[in-house]
């Protein structure tokens, strides 16, 4: 049979389509106390299209750059952070999805830095409670745990 006499169907290349999320990134919590300058983390993210899609980051609604010697870099639709900086890599991010039909936007995905400082030690006076009554026990928390 010959597509020149017969109607064709199309072939998967030939269908073109807007991008659709396949995967998009989720939010990452960083342990500060071991973090070294080598560390790093990444967003993963992938939509299906037809071209197929292209892809940018935004952190805190801005436009990240991946250039050459930055510490981001994209690898398909994935960021990898290197050299992580817990004051200027902090924050919310998404993925932008982009082919000659349209872009679309994933969900926010946040990077914070956990961390945990030493708790006072000095001494508190002792407390006598009956039994079976309540009683409240005081903590000092360190003041950056909220």
């Amino acid at each position: 049979m010959s597509c020149v006499l017969f109607a064709c169907p199309p072939t998967e290349t030939s269908v073109l389509q807007s991008p659709v999320f396949s995967k998009q990134p989720g939010s990452i919590v960083y342990p500060v106390e071991t973090l070294e300058r080598s560390r790093e983390v990444v967003f993963s993210c992938e939509a299906q299209g037809s071209p197929p899609p292209m892809y940018r980051w935004k952190l805190n609604g801005t436009e990240i750059s991946p250039k050459s010697g930055s510490h981001y870099s994209l690898s398909g639709g994935n960021l990898r952070i290197n050299r992580l900086n817990k004051d200027q890599d902090a924050g919310t991010y998404q993925c932008l999805a982009s082919n000659s039909f349209g872009t679309i936007v994933s969900r926010e995905a946040s990077l914070t830095f956990a961390y945990l400082e030493d708790f006072k030690t000095h001494r508190r006076s002792s407390v006598s409670v009956r039994e079976g009554q309540g009683v409240v026990l005081l903590c000092g928390p360190p003041p950056h745990s909220g």
